[in-house]
């Protein structure tokens, strides 16, 4: 009973050392960290764009007929993930119903 016990501890804390080494290796800073954020486009030059998100969002703000979305939104992500899935299942819904 021991042995197995034993085994089991030196197991876990085997793959926890496996996975802190994963990490410390997996964290490095690439060589050309300056490009990171760089869109690749074939090597054709990229202008940066910046869209505005009372731009993103203006067909959604048009079709509900709502002005401000921000009174609707409390910052918090649990109410976020809750109208992220409530707009799926809608989403979903209303495929299954037309076809």
């Amino acid at each position: 009973m021991f042995e197995q016990w034993s085994l089991f501890v030196l197991a876990f804390m085997g793959f926890v050392f496996l996975g802190f080494l994963i990490y410390l290796l997996g964290n490095r800073k690439s060589v050309k960290e300056e490009m990171k954020f760089e869109t690749y486009t074939c090597g054709e030059p990229f202008p940066k764009v910046s869209v505005s998100t009372e731009n993103f969002y203006h067909a959604i703000k048009r079709a509900l007929g709502v002005k401000d979305l921000r009174s609707y939104h409390s910052g918090k992500l649990s109410d976020y993930l809750m109208w992220i899935v409530i707009g799926t299942v809608i989403v979903v819904l209303l495929m299954v119903i037309w076809v």
